[in-house]
C-alpha cells in the first residue's frame, strides 16, 4: 500500500534503493548529513537529533538542539526515545528534561515507562502506539514489569522479543533493528532485507498482526541508519 506523501528524516546512508522507492512514492527526502557534535558513525542518525511524538505516520517531530550534545555516552542520547499517544519509553536519567516536558503537554495521559537502554529509540522498532519490536532484554523487562503491574485502566505495552544482531553499523561491532527501520503510512520500512534476520517470520507476522505491511529490499543488509522518521 503506497502511503501518503510526506516528509522523511533519514540519514545520507541509507540504501539507495530505499531512498529510491522513498522518492518514487512522492516522498520528501530531509537527506541528514554527518554533524560533528556527536561520534562520526552516529554523526548523521536522524534518531540522535529528533524524536517523534507520536506514532500516526503525521505526528510531530521534535527537534534538539545540537549544541547540547556531545560524542561521549550520554551526552549523545539526550533525544533518543520512543514517544507514542501511549506510552514515553526512555532511560529517565539520560534522556532531556525539555523532550520529556514535550511529551507530557501533547500527552498528558502518557506512561512513563523507565528503561535501562539509552539508546531507546535505536533498540526499537515502533509498529503503533502500543507494539514494539525489540533485541534489548533490559527494555523488553521495563515493558513486561509495567503490563504487570500497570493499572487496569491502562494500555498494555505489547513487544516482541528478537534475537539482538544481525544488524550492522559501521564503526560498531552491531548496531540495533529500530535504527534500521520506520513507519511510513501503513507500512514498517527496513533499510535492508529483513529476510537477513533469523527471526524474520516472528517479525513480519507481528507487525502484519498490526494491521501494517513490511516493506525491505531482497539481498542487501540490514543496516543502522538511525531510524527513519516521517513528519
Amino acid at each position: 500500500m503506497k502511503s501518503e506523501k510526506s516528509r522523511i528524516h533519514i540519514s545520507y546512508r541509507a540504501h539507495n534503493r530505499l531512498t529510491e522507492a522513498l522518492a518514487a512514492e512522492g516522498h520528501e527526502l530531509a537527506v541528514l548529513r554527518p554533524c560533528s557534535a556527536v561520534s562520526e558513525p552516529i554523526s548523521a542518525h536522524p534518531d540522535i537529533f529528533l524524536c517523534k511524538l507520536g506514532s500516526a505516520p503525521r505526528s510531530p517531530v521534535f527537534r534538539g538542539n545540537a549544541g547540547l550534545l556531545a560524542p561521549e555516552y550520554p551526552k549523545d542520547v539526550l533525544y533518543n526515545a520512543v514517544i507514542t499517544e501511549k506510552f514515553l519509553i526512555c532511560n529517565t536519567n539520560t534522556v532531556s528534561e525539555e523532550l520529556i516536558r514535550a511529551a507530557r503537554e501533547l500527552y498528558p495521559d502518557i506512561m512513563t515507562i523507565p528503561v535501562p537502554q539509552g539508546y531507546t529509540k535505536c533498540s526499537m522498532v515502533v509498529v503503533d502506539e502500543s507494539h514494539f519490536i525489540t533485541g534489548d532484554r533490559g527494555i523488553f523487562r521495563a515493558l513486561e514489569k509495567y503490563n504487570k503491574t500497570r493499572p487496569d485502566d491502562r494500555p498494555a505495552a505489547e513487544c516482541l522479543l528478537i534475537e539482538p544482531g544481525y544488524v550492522e553499523l559501521p564503526g560498531y561491532s552491531r548496531g540495533f533493528i529500530g535504527g534500521a527501520s520506520g513507519r511510513i503510512g501503513d507500512d514498517i520500512w527496513f533499510n535492508g532485507d529483513i529476510e537477513s534476520h533469523p527471526e524474520c517470520e516472528k517479525i513480519k507476522a507481528f507487525i502484519e498482526s498490526c494491521g501494517l505491511s513490511v516493506r525491505s529490499f531482497e539481498g542487501l543488509p540490514l543496516v543502522d541508519i538511525g531510524s527513519i522518521i516521517e513528519e
